[in-house]
């Protein structure tokens, strides 16, 4: 079945580059609307902003929507001090309801597709215009974990239930889910798939970005300003260079930011042992990654939670088997590639002699290398994913067509139910958030419970 107009798109997700840097979730999202709108799909992406102004953009001629999530209101209020979790994701959710209301005010789409890890899919799903479908990730953003650490647990058992309601909300009102790496959902189930990537800006076709003058080269791709990684890749390094002497070596650093210090982390990590040809930023290389990966023969991939799981599969794509640090290698799909080392002991020796037998036999690099890109052409090929999912709105958008008005009546019926839950919930926090915080309350609770002669006990 094929569409007889262009589909009308909406992304909704919490992450979308370069806000919180090229990677994970907002990654996949961009390689999706990007190859949609080659297509010729009108698509539209609602975004939580960061260092970027809040508002609209237009990225590759695609219309970015960023929304300001931490106008979060009162630092001092009772949510902020007793929920301050819960309050993250509230503010998430509420601004990307506001900015998908603005859009809808002027585009009537085809589809919503959001990123299902809260209750974004609840207000389109309300309005009835579309279907919603939800593709599900591993895990959460970054940038969300890194947020919720620094906050930290209130300690409230209703806070906990409110993220899982929202969760629950947004699987209770999607018509279909698209999974990303992640093994088990909640709701209709419309396809496993994997992160997308371009695959024919990442080939082993096309020009070097370095001239290593011949000399075997190794690209590292790492943080290097903390005392650790820089010891590792120190002493790795001084192993490689003692079987080759000759080796070109690049490294690639997610945790500098600017031209200007790369000219100096490279004269630090001269006096720190890491003799190395080129010192490039992360965000700098975007661009150039294929060409710096073309330039190597093989990599080592150091520190990648933040960047997973493209760092890895960037390489691979282009014919480049690499070594990935083994406490890193969260991303279950990969596990068991040869082509993918991951030593359960990632010590130096171990690594060095993986990395100095890659570079030296070239019958090896180039099995493995044709491995690892065949593996990425079947597994992670965005213009085939995209084939896929594009089957999959279609459908869903026959499929609410063709539902009636029981049906959703049905859907938001679950919805009360769910949030019934909640209004429960909140009657216990108001209770425990009185008994923590009130001497007076804490006096009148025992009163109550000596004068029913009950055992004393908070409810």
């Amino acid at each position: 079945m094929k569409s007889k107009e262009p589909l009308k798109v909406c992304l909704i997700t919490p992450h979308y580059p370069p806000e919180f840097g090229w990677y994970g979730q907002g990654r996949d999202a961009m390689e999706l609307a990007e190859e949609l709108h080659a297509r010729g799909c009108h698509v539209e992406v609602i975004a939580c902003a960061e260092k970027l102004t809040p508002g609209e953009t237009w990225q590759d001629g695609i219309k970015v929507i960023r929304t300001d999530w931490r106008s979060k209101g009162s630092e001092n209020g009772l949510v902020a001090h007793s929920l301050p979790q819960a309050r993250v994701l509230m503010n998430i959710n509420l601004s990307a309801w506001h900015a998908y209301l603005q859009s809808a005010r002027t585009s009537e789409f085809d589809i919503v597709d959001v990123a299902g890890f809260s209750a974004e899919s609840l207000i389109p799903a309300i309005m009835s215009d579309c279907p919603v479908v939800a593709s599900v990730y591993d895990n959460p953003p970054a940038f969300l974990s890194r947020e919720m650490e620094l906050i930290g647990d209130s300690g409230f058992k209703f806070e906990k239930l409110i993220s899982a309601s929202l969760a629950t909300l947004s699987s209770k009102c999607v018509s279909g889910v698209s999974t990303i790496g992640a093994e088990k959902i909640q709701g209709d189930h419309f396809e496993k798939r994997n992160y997308s990537l371009d695959t024919q800006a990442f080939s082993p076709e096309g020009p070097s970005a370095i001239d290593t003058k011949g000399r075997p080269a190794l690209l590292i791709h790492s943080s290097i300003q903390s005392d650790k990684y820089k010891t590792l890749v120190s002493e790795i390094v001084s192993r490689v260079k003692k079987e080759i002497p000759d080796l070109w070596l690049t490294v690639v650093a997610h945790d500098i930011f600017s031209e200007s210090s790369e000219s100096e982390m490279k004269a630090a990590l001269a006096q720190s042992g890491i003799e190395c040809d080129m010192v490039i930023n992360h965000v700098m290389a975007r661009l150039l990654m294929p060409g710096l990966w073309r330039s190597s023969l093989c990599g080592l991939i150091l520190d990648w939670e933040v960047m997973a799981p493209y760092a890895v599969l960037e390489p691979l794509a282009c014919g480049k088997p690499v070594v990935a640090e083994n406490q890193s290698a969260a991303v279950g799909y990969l596990s068991g590639k040869e082509f993918v080392r991951q030593p359960s002991d990632f010590n130096v020796d171990d690594v060095a002699s993986i990395l100095i037998q890659m570079i030296k036999d070239e019958t090896l690099r180039t099995r493995l290398g044709n491995e690892s890109r065949n593996y990425i052409l079947a597994n992670h090929c965005r213009k085939s994913n995209a084939d896929r999912i594009v089957i999959a709105y279609e459908k869903a958008i026959e499929k609410f067509k063709a539902k009636g008005r029981h049906e959703k009546i049905e859907r938001i019926e679950k919805v009360l139910d769910q949030i019934k839950s909640i209004a429960q919930g909140l009657d216990q926090w108001l209770y425990d958030l009185l008994f923590v915080r009130s001497f007076r309350f804490r006096v009148s609770h025992w009163l109550k419970k000596f004068r029913k002669n009950q055992p004393a006990g908070r409810r």
